[in-house]
């Protein structure tokens, strides 16, 4: 059994994967996204339990009994938490996914193995998180790295795929996201307005929403468009050269998936948390998101590639791409659950280091 918060259609079709393999019934049970998804059952292949996450839940509420394995998500959710624990006093494994990554601030490095040590380590018998920067995290917070496996996030490959060769596409930088201040969008457009001024062809494309649009600045070179179901998304994607993501604090990034699946070059602040997975010096160029002149020389470095460096770029985005996505995530899950079925690691995430 499956719970999901604000469950959106990534990881619909990442259950799907999960749910094919096989051959029992799988109750999904999820909070409504904030954005909604057109085809969201259509995408999991079934239906979806939809719930109250504030609201106390009992599994004879749902008509079942605890099952003998749970993934629950929304740690916080009281929903999912009395869900999560029922399944613990039958005696059964319940699977954490985590989307946090390793920031090294003082809650991290000071308040949060005290309170996981606290509130959860009895919980969670094993992780699943979204990559390399998770499992840095879990592991601090005293997860036996052994039951952490990584993919919790993974666009759709079979949506986000190769597009033109990235020679041919315009000269389009498109951000993907919410217009809140975390996003960091208004000195994304600021850096490009002073760029723009050396590099008139370019142009920046922004989708999204939140209470920053409005204050947007107007510009020819801005397109600023609300979001879009994923296939008109993807192919967005598969015009642009570039694709950035500015954020101040980014957990993982699943955008920074779609992007590199459909062969886009990368334009990261140093504060992605999927960074460590899905770029490095080839494909992508870093900068320190709260300085505007680092932001516009990234862009520089952007507009000077050649097509032989365009190439390497687009080959390596690609190739990075596929080690997440609707497979990884169902193979994580089983080799989680053979391992902790097959050493009795129950409860893996209590042992200390």
């Amino acid at each position: 059994m499956v719970s999901w918060d604000g469950f959106p259609q990534y990881a619909a079709r990442l259950v799907r994967a999960v749910i094919e393999r096989i051959e029992v019934p799988c109750l999904v049970i999820g909070t409504h996204p904030n954005v909604p998804i057109d085809g969201m059952e259509d995408a999991l292949g079934q239906a979806v339990t939809w719930v109250d996450g504030g609201d106390q839940m009992t599994w004879s509420q749902l008509g079942l009994k605890p099952p003998s394995i749970f993934i629950q998500s929304g740690w916080n959710r009281t929903a999912f938490s009395s869900l999560g624990r029922e399944v613990k006093r039958a005696g059964g494994l319940v699977i954490g996914l985590s989307d946090a990554n390793w920031r090294a601030d003082y809650r991290q490095l000071v308040l949060g193995p005290i309170a996981f040590r606290l509130l959860y380590k009895s919980h969670f018998d094993g992780m699943i998180v979204p990559g390399s920067q998770g499992t840095r995290l879990m592991k601090y917070f005293g997860v036996d790295k052994l039951c952490i496996r990584e993919g919790m996030y993974g666009a759709d490959s079979s949506i986000f795929k190769s597009g033109p060769p990235l020679n041919e596409r315009s000269k389009t930088i498109l951000y993907v996201g919410q217009f809140i201040e975390r996003k960091n969008v208004l000195r994304l457009v600021d850096a490009f307005l002073k760029f723009v001024d050396k590099y008139p062809e370019w142009k920046l494309h922004l989708v999204g929403s939140g209470s920053l649009k409005n204050k947007i600045p107007k510009s020819e070179g801005v397109v600023v468009e609300d979001f879009v179901q994923p296939e008109k998304l993807a192919r967005y994607y598969q015009d642009a050269k570039f694709f950035v993501l500015p954020s101040l604090v980014e957990a993982w990034g699943l955008v920074v998936h779609e992007a590199t699946l459909c062969g886009c070059g990368l334009l990261l602040s140093n504060a992605v948390g999927s960074a460590p997975d899905l770029s490095n010096d080839v494909n992508s160029v870093k900068f320190d998101p709260r300085d505007t002149l680092s932001i516009q020389h990234a862009f520089d470095v952007m507009a000077s590639m050649d097509e032989v460096r365009l190439s390497a770029v687009e080959l390596e985005s690609y190739r990075l791409s596929c080690r997440f996505g609707p497979d990884r995530f169902a193979e994580s899950f089983f080799s989680l659950v053979d391992y902790l079925s097959v050493t009795g690691n129950a409860n893996g995430v209590a042992r200390e280091k």
